[in-house]
């Protein structure tokens, strides 16, 4: 693990680097060759011969999207870049192939998503142009070809673990040239600093509370207590280690301008600007960019202070790996067709994405069952009065299951494998699981004594 994540860390401080480069180009065209040129250096790197696989999926996928109708060519690379994940890719052990390396997973799974969200993409913008021919939001994506789809795909920037970002806002990156009017240099420098806060943390905790130590007889000889407590120091080391590859990932697309848009245009992660038609009145007019003030908010991944502070798990996952989420809700969760089971689906497609390790399902599916336990007290406490003992008590109560809830759960994308991760909740006697089915029952058939006296009232 410790060599993967030294590799994984040079790799992106080279592509951080690289990005003072890429914004030298001023030419659309020459920046894309460029942008994938090195994207496929990146995955070579990383990857050898593995690079394979990334590429094959691209190009099928490339095929599908510039011939079939806009009726199917989403559904049908969704279908397809997922398939080629989930079977092809990480199931070629069965075929005889060797497995391919962490990294290459991690290039797989940005380069699925960046598929699939391009045939959704695309749908949309042939519906709005029938409306609105002359719609120039949707410029970009009139005349989409293969090595469009090719150069979107396999392009450098975020290629590593993301974030992920729009075909808008690559082509904006690539002809708009919005990185010359924003200090990309100093706000690298500026998440730098964070990112060696979050390794320092990372080092002290995974050196005193290492994920190995559950495995040893000593950890099994320690008391009950000891081994519950255990996944909140183990779960900081954790994330601090996600925290600081995110932040990096984000500094990748800032060294390249990807993602700078004025702060006008309302931009959110993931989506880019909410309000495009001010983006395209900058865009033509030059002059003005240099007077506007601009953010990366689109490629804006991870807010921790919002993760650390907030009391709601539900807060928490919208602040925790950004532009996924917003992928997840708005090509799984809002064209799912029943509504019931939403939520459910979404929570299974992430568990897909990241891999077919027992851990993900306990942890992302757990959180189906966790979540109505949390809404019940959000309820109670909306209810409250304000200031009142009750509406803080709750808030203490809603903050330690959103930090225990995280924690407990966390553990199943540390400990991954089916055995390890059994082995560990059985240990614990699923501690966590218990307590929130009681939590769930005592809610159910009580309420805060505010909230009794307010009815009354009413």
């Amino acid at each position: 693990m410790l060599i993967d994540d030294i590799i994984y860390v040079i790799v992106l401080l080279l592509c951080i680097g690289f990005g003072e480069v890429f914004r030298g180009f001023k030419d659309a065209n020459t920046k894309q060759w460029v942008s994938t040129g090195f994207g496929l250096l990146v995955g070579f790197v990383v990857s050898g011969v593995h690079i394979l696989h990334p590429i094959i999926s691209t190009v099928i996928a490339a095929v599908l999207i510039t011939n079939l109708s806009h009726r199917t060519r989403h559904i049908a690379a969704f279908f397809f870049s997922f398939f080629y994940l989930l079977f092809v890719f990480r199931l070629c052990d069965w075929y005889g192939a060797e497995v391919p390396s962490t990294h290459t997973n991690l290039l797989q799974m940005i380069i699925t998503l960046r598929i699939a969200g391009l045939g959704f993409e695309m749908n949309s913008a042939v519906e709005s142009l029938k409306e609105d021919p002359n719609n120039r939001t949707y410029r970009a994506m009139k005349n989409i070809g293969f090595l469009d789809v090719v150069h979107f795909s396999i392009g450098y920037i975020g290629l590593l673990t993301g974030p992920y970002y729009t075909y808008r806002t690559y082509w904006d990156c690539i002809h708009n040239n919005f990185g010359d009017y924003i200090d990309c240099r100093g706000q690298t420098l500026q998440k730098l600093k964070k990112i060696a806060v979050a390794v320092v943390f990372h080092l002290f905790f995974n050196f005193y509370y290492p994920i190995s130590y559950v495995y040893t007889e000593e950890f099994q000889a320690r008391s009950l207590v000891y081994r519950i407590f255990y996944v909140y120091p183990s779960f900081f080391n954790f994330k601090t280690r996600i925290y600081a590859g995110m932040m990096l990932s984000e500094c990748v697309c800032q060294m390249a301008g990807l993602g700078a848009y004025p702060t006008s245009s309302e931009p959110r992660s993931g989506l880019g600007p909410t309000d495009y038609k001010k983006v395209l009145e900058m865009a033509d007019n030059p002059q003005k960019l240099k007077s506007e003030k601009m953010d990366f908010e689109t490629i804006h991944n991870i807010d921790i202070p919002e993760v650390e502070r907030c009391f709601l798990v539900r807060k928490a996952m919208k602040s925790w790996n950004i532009t996924v989420q917003y992928w997840m809700a708005a090509y799984v969760y809002k064209q799912f067709p029943s509504k019931a089971l939403r939520t459910a689906a979404t929570f299974m497609i992430s568990a897909v994405w990241h891999g077919w390790a027992f851990g993900y399902y306990v942890t992302l599916l757990s959180l189906i069952f966790f979540l109505p336990v949390e809404d019940l007290y959000v309820k109670f406490y909306k209810q409250s009065e304000d200031n009142s003992f009750t509406k803080k008590g709750l808030w203490a109560l809603l903050y330690f299951l959103r930090f225990s809830c995280m924690s407990y759960l966390g553990i199943g994308f540390q400990l991954l494998e089916y055995d390890n991760t059994v082995y560990y909740f059985t240990n614990i006697y699923a501690a966590g699981h218990i307590f929130v089915g009681i939590l769930y029952i005592i809610g159910r058939q009580m309420k805060p004594p505010s909230i009794v006296e307010t009815d009354k009232r009413l």
